[in-house]
């Protein structure tokens, strides 16, 4: 399918609209944002499972948790930038 003929392309100049069905535009910004939760989440559970199997105190569960927070929050501030953007 060629480029100018793909309704999902991720660039598209102001005079061009989302084709896409309401249900599936919400069903594409609740993924996003739910991703930035994932993000949060998984480094600090992996850290305790980390912290489980090797007997490190609470090491690894804090470095997940600093992970965790540096990648929600770079994910969050790149949402914030391609909205900005769209403006």
């Amino acid at each position: 399918m060629p480029e100018e003929n793909f309704p999902f392309k991720k660039d598209r100049t102001e005079d061009e609209r989302d084709i896409r069905a309401a249900w599936a535009i919400g069903f594409s910004r609740a993924a996003e944002i739910s991703n930035v939760g994932l993000q949060f989440v998984l480094p600090v559970l992996a850290g305790w499972w980390l912290d489980q199997k090797l007997e490190t105190g609470i090491l690894c569960l804090c470095v997940g948790l600093v992970l965790g927070m540096v990648l929600s929050l770079l994910t969050l501030l790149h949402l914030v930038k391609r909205i900005n953007e769209k403006k």
